[in-house]
């Protein structure tokens, strides 16, 4: 069995409500590979992006999740994977299992109980993914110094910094089509 590590990062721009989610998948044995010993090149060829609208930095960060795992389950056979372990900065993709009790509790509704929170299907979903592939998450802390950098900070830096330019190229787009 190979276990994958799967990291994903988001930029957004709050005010077109348009994002860009990143995402790689890696073995886990690359994970122990010394950072000094990485290629971007590598990266570079296994990184997958894709532009979102009518999005927020929530919604982003799930939507990237659940896509890297749709992507994740439409390229493998479960039965022979292993364990999936999950990267990410976000602290709502972090949080969303130490919650699920109270949220499916609730309905998925806000503690009032008169309103379905506004991620309640994408939550859900994510809860569907969780059961059918038991993965781990560990929140990564983002923007560290370069020279502090272990591999996981380096392979995460890679991707905020290609989904940030992704986003800037798109955002450049939409600002010129609109001259």
């Amino acid at each position: 069995m190979n276990n994958y590590s799967l990291f994903t990062d988001v930029s957004l721009n709050p005010g077109l409500k348009v994002g860009v989610g990143g995402y790689l998948i890696v073995p886990e044995s690359f994970v122990k590979t010394p950072s000094n010993l990485i290629k971007i090149s590598e990266l570079d060829e296994i990184l997958v992006l894709r532009r979102f609208e009518d999005t927020s930095s929530t919604k982003l960060e799930v939507q990237t999740v659940l896509w890297a795992l749709e992507e994740y389950c439409n390229g493998s056979t479960i039965s022979e994977s292993g364990k999936l372990h999950i990267y990410s900065d976000s602290q709502c993709v972090e949080g969303l299992l130490s919650r699920r009790a109270r949220l499916e509790s609730s309905g998925f509704h806000c503690r009032g109980g008169n309103r379905l929170l506004k991620n309640a299907s994408l939550y859900g979903k994510y809860y569907e993914f969780h059961d059918r592939l038991k993965f781990d998450v560990t929140k990564v802390a983002g923007h560290t110094p370069s020279r502090s950098r272990n591999t996981v900070q380096r392979i995460f830096s890679f991707i905020d910094q290609k989904v940030r330019k992704a986003l800037k190229l798109w955002v450049d787009q939409l600002e010129a089509e609109e001259i």
